[in-house]
Order: structure tokens, then sequence, then C-alpha cells
């Protein structure tokens, strides 16, 4: 798969898990190269639609800087190495995905009691700091 678009794989996706014909759709193809099981290629489709509907507003998940230095692209920031010692991410793409250092780094999984009362009263924070109207 050399050019990936988001829109055709949210869409081959989407028709995969309403059980419509993506015969040719080379997403499918490759979940069903990794996963035997139906429940789950379904699990790992649905998955990706999250994570590409959750990061679609990033700005470098939908361009690539292609110059001398990057002849094929920077993969969206990806290419582009900041100390992660200084600010807890390693390329400028991290940066985005941690809302400008907000959320640097990953959590240890699997999430524990402390973890989830954090994430709930984060999410209950920003959801009521910019209600949708």
């Amino acid at each position: 798969m050399s050019e990936m678009n988001d829109l055709d794989a949210l869409t081959d996706l989407s028709n995969f898990l309403k059980g419509n014909d993506v015969s040719s759709s080379a997403y499918i193809d490759k979940i069903k190269s990794v996963f035997d099981d139906a429940k789950d290629q379904r699990s790992f489709a649905l998955r990706l639609i999250i994570h590409y509907v959750g990061d679609i507003h990033q700005p470098l998940h939908a361009t690539s800087e292609v110059d001398d230095a990057y002849p094929k692209g920077d993969r969206g920031g990806n290419d582009e190495y900041i100390n992660p010692s200084i600010d807890g991410v390693g390329n400028l793409h991290a940066v985005w995905d941690s809302v400008i250092y907000s959320y640097p780094g990953y959590p240890d999984m699997p999430l524990n009691d402390s973890d989830w009362d954090w994430y709930t009263s984060e999410a209950e924070s920003l959801a009521s700091d910019f209600p949708i109207d």
C-alpha cells in the first residue's frame, strides 16, 4: 500500500463494518492478512476508524514537508526530531498529538483505578471547559 488516504480508508472501513463489498480494498486486505478471525478483523477496523477520526483534525496528519532533506516527505513531522528529555515528546508530530505538550508520553497499560479516575476527571473538565453548543 504505497499511498494512504484517510477518506478512502474511512469509507472502506465503514463499508466493511456494514457488511458491504470491500473486495477491492487494500486497507481491508491488510487487516485480513494480519487477523484470521472475523471478530478480530471487525474490532481492528473499528479501532482504526476511532483513531483516524480522532486524528484527522491534526494538521500534521494532512501534510508532509517535501524538500531536499525529505525528498519523500517527513511523514507528517514524524521525522522532525525533538529531544524527548526536554519536552517529553520525540518529534514534531508528537507535539500536536500531545495537545501542544499538555499530555506528553503514554500511559502505563492496563490503567489502574487512579489512572481511570484522572482520565475521567480530565474528560469531565474538558467537556465543561469546551461545551458543544
